[in-house]
Parts: structure tokens; C-alpha cells; sequence
């Protein structure tokens, strides 16, 4: 995945021109393997730890909302969620497009800084804008309370507000600042959520805490970023955001897709058991999360990347296969560990499959940054076609009368295996360009 300094300058958001190496670096003759194991391991552990307790939280608040609301209701909330998932996208955007213009180390950073946090005040406010103008359609297709739906714009301005510190945070190398922002935004979003279920008992009470929970992280997160400014010169922040949220969309899509097209297709307890065991999907997606979110601020550099991605490709895939051996000892026992013994009849002991689909995914995701730093487009493509390749699968199953919860996995693990070796495909070549180019 190759570029030249301007095109990833422009598609990271940062002015053009010469990057000085961070004084941390070390000389470009270390192993890559050493530089990942000692700039990113304790880092990487606690934002992963972050992100596994908001998740964690997050499953929590599931529960509690299966046990509280008729299911009805739980399953209004339900649809909002799913909306709203959709709807973080651009925060993701912003996050990423901050961290890679502030790992160029660009001169000015308290300008740049202060531009990136008027972008992300602006991609607030435009999603908000946009989710207003969904709001007619989204009560029409999915059936929802008008009021409701205006509760989950809410909540998506300040979760906007939050990703955009934590791309400065992430940009700037302040890790534990960035596990902390990570962590009160879990615990006070959904937090927030369940004293609003506990309170009101419906949807909408649950979105109102949300928001204020959100609200008051967003907040917080203004005053552990070091307050930073604002300032005019906001256009390319912007597109760099937005075109890091058309790849990252494709990729949100493509992790929950098999579990949206099961629940279209399967039966309702077949369902159930597939919903279970794409546990251990997310489980295996999420653990290494935290050495993509360090890494990726040194991804904006041409040379940095092509010494650090294999690396940490391996790391990744390595903490997946652990999860994939550790699934497959367990066997017949690792749904109903998780689940409950009326899981497992469907599956067996091939829930080892689910895994090694959340290992894949989180490759898939470390290379998909790659290819958004050096401006890459057919990274983002490639991740479009992961799905139609996917979606297209399943319902050829589908008409062949073949779909099982097996065949839905197989499925997913096929597109997800296409990806990934495209992607390592295009890293290889792209490192060996590298290595020939006149120095």
C-alpha cells in the first residue's frame, strides 16, 4: 500500500510537506518486532483494556434491558442501536483522521490540534443536522417513537465530540489519557443507560441517560485533552474524516454482517446459538484492539509503516490464533460456558470457527488503517467487496437451500479470508517497493 508523502499528507488532513521523526523513534534499523513489542505493548494493553471493560458494559447493559423491557420494547431498542452503530461511523472517522495527522508531527501541533477540534465540533453538528433529516424515515421504516429517535441524535452529537479526543489523545501519544477518556466514557454512556432503564423502564429513558451520560464525557474528555482551541482551516480535516468513514463503514457492515444475515435467514433458536457464538468473534476482534489504536498514528509515515505493519500483523493474528486454540480445546463445551447448556447442539465444537472470523476481522482492520494512511483507495474497496462477497454467499445458500448455522460462519470466514490475503497481498508488495527504492 503505497503513496506519496503529499497524497497521505492530504488524505490524513495534514498540510503537505516534510515530517520530522518523532524524538522516540528509534534508528530505522531496529527489528521491526522489537520497535512493536516496546513502543506499543503497555500502551496497547491498557487502551485494550479500555475498550474490552466499555464492551463488556456494553453487554451488560443487553441484559439488563432483555430482563427489564416487555419484548416489544426491547426490541425498539434493539433497532435504535443497531441505528445507532451506524451512526458513530463518522466519529470513527474523525478519530482516525486526527490520529494520523498528528503522528506526521507536523509543525504547529497546538494549531493543528486546535483545527482538528473544530473539525470534530463540526462533524457533531452535522450529524446531528443529518440525523434530524433521517428522523422521518427511521420512525417509518422501523416503526419507532418520533421522540424517541430525537433522544438518539442526542446521544450521537456528544459520542461524535468524544471520538474526535480521542484521535487528539491518540495522535499525540498520550495513551493512558486516552484509556481513561476511554474507560469514563463506557462507564457514564452506559452507566447512564441502565439508571435510565432502571428509572423510566423504556427506550427513550434509556437513550435520555445515554445522552446525558455521553454529555457529561464529552465534557470530561474536553478537560483531559488539555482544552484545546479552535481555529479556522478546517477543510482538510474534514474530507480526510469523511474519507476515512466510507472505508470504515464498509468495515462496521462487514463485523456484523453474518449476524444480521442470520438473524434474517435462520431460525429464531438457531438464532440464538449464532448469536452466542459470535461472542467469540467479538472477543477475538476486540483483544488486540489496542495495538491498532497505538500503531496508527505511526502508520502516517510512509517508512515507519512499511517497517512496522508486518509486525504487527503478526501480533494481531498471533493474539487471534491464541483465542482460536484456546475455542477449539474447549470444543462442545464453549458455547454452553458462555451461554448456557441449551447452547451448543447446533455448533458443537467447531465454535472455534467464530474465533478465528474475529481474528481475521481484526487483520483485516489493522490493514484497512494501512491502506486509509497511505490514501489507498482500494483498501476501502476491498472491504465493499468483502460484503457483497459475503451477502452474496449467503443468500446462494440461501436459494440452493443449504443455510445452516455453519454455512452462515463459512460464509463470513470466506469473504473475511479474501480480504485479509488481498491486504497482505498489497502490504508484501508495497514493503518490497520499499526496500528498492533508491535511498
Amino acid at each position: 500500500m503505497t503513496g506519496s508523502a503529499r497524497v497521505e499528507a492530504t488524505a490524513a488532513g495534514a498540510p503537505s510537506g516534510d515530517v520530522g521523526t518523532t524524538p522516540d523513534e528509534p534508528p530505522p534499523s531496529a527489528p521491526p518486532g522489537r520497535l512493536v513489542r516496546r513502543q506499543a505493548a503497555v500502551p496497547a494493553a491498557m487502551v485494550s483494556l479500555a475498550l474490552l471493560g466499555i464492551n463488556g458494559l456494553a453487554y451488560v447493559f443487553t441484559v439488563v434491558a432483555a430482563r427489564l423491557l416487555a419484548p416489544e420494547a426491547y426490541g425498539e431498542l434493539a433497532a435504535l442501536l443497531g441505528v445507532l452503530f451506524i451512526g458513530v461511523v463518522p466519529m470513527t472517522g474523525l478519530q482516525t483522521a486526527a490520529a494520523l495527522t498528528l503522528g506526521r508531527r507536523p509543525a504547529g501541533q497546538r494549531l493543528v490540534m486546535a483545527r482538528l477540534h473544530a473539525a470534530t465540533l463540526v462533524g457533531a453538528v452535522s450529524v446531528g443536522v443529518l440525523g434530524l433529516l433521517a428522523a422521518g424515515p427511521l420512525v417509518a421504516l422501523l416503526h419507532l417513537d418520533g421522540s424517541t429517535v430525537l433522544w438518539l441524535v442526542a446521544v450521537l452529537i456528544p459520542h461524535t465530540i468524544v471520538g474526535g479526543y480521542d484521535g487528539l489523545l491518540q495522535g499525540s501519544g498520550r495513551y493512558g489519557r486516552l484509556a481513561v477518556v476511554t474507560g469514563l466514557f463506557g462507564v457514564l454512556k452506559t452507566g447512564s443507560g441502565i439508571t435510565g432503564l432502571l428509572v423510566g423502564g423504556t427506550p427513550q429513558s434509556a437513550l435520555i441517560g445515554m445522552a446525558l451520560g455521553c454529555t457529561v464525557s464529552a465534557l470530561l474528555g474536553w478537560f483531559i485533552t488539555g482544552r484545546p482551541g479552535l481555529a479556522r482551516g478546517l477543510r482538510p480535516h474534514l474530507l480526510a474524516a469523511a474519507r476515512a468513514s466510507g472505508a470504515l463503514l464498509g468495515l462496521v457492515l462487514l463485523v456484523n454482517l453474518d449476524v444480521l444475515l442470520a438473524r434474517h435467514h435462520l431460525p429464531p433458536d438457531l438464532v440464538g446459538e449464532y448469536a452466542v457464538a459470535s461472542i467469540f468473534a467479538k472477543v477475538a476482534f476486540w483483544l488486540p484492539q489496542g495495538v491498532s489504536v497505538v500503531l496508527l498514528p505511526r502508520l502516517a509515515d510512509a517508512g515507519a509503516r512499511r517497517r512496522v505493519m508486518p509486525a504487527a500483523v503478526a501480533l494481531v493474528a498471533g493474539v487471534g490464533i491464541v483465542i482460536t486454540a484456546a475455542t477449539a480445546l474447549l470444543g462442545a463445551r464453549a458455547l454452553p460456558l458462555v451461554g448456557g447448556e441449551e447452547y451448543g447442539v447446533a455448533l458443537g465444537g467447531a465454535t472455534w470457527i467464530f474465533a478465528l472470523l474475529g481474528m481475521l476481522l481484526a487483520v483485516a482492520q489493522l490493514l484497512l488503517y494501512s491502506g486509509i494512511a497511505a490514501a489507498d483507495r482500494v483498501a476501502a474497496v476491498a472491504v465493499w467487496c468483502a460484503v457483497v462477497v459475503e451477502a452474496s454467499a449467503v443468500e446462494l445458500l440461501v436459494a440452493a437451500d443449504r443455510l445452516t448455522v455453519l454455512t452462515v460462519a463459512g460464509a463470513a470466514l470466506s469473504a473475511s479470508v479474501l480480504l485479509v490475503v488481498t491486504g497482505v497481498l498489497r502490504l508484501w508488495r508495497s514493503h518490497a517497493a520499499g526496500a528498492v527504492r533508491p535511498r
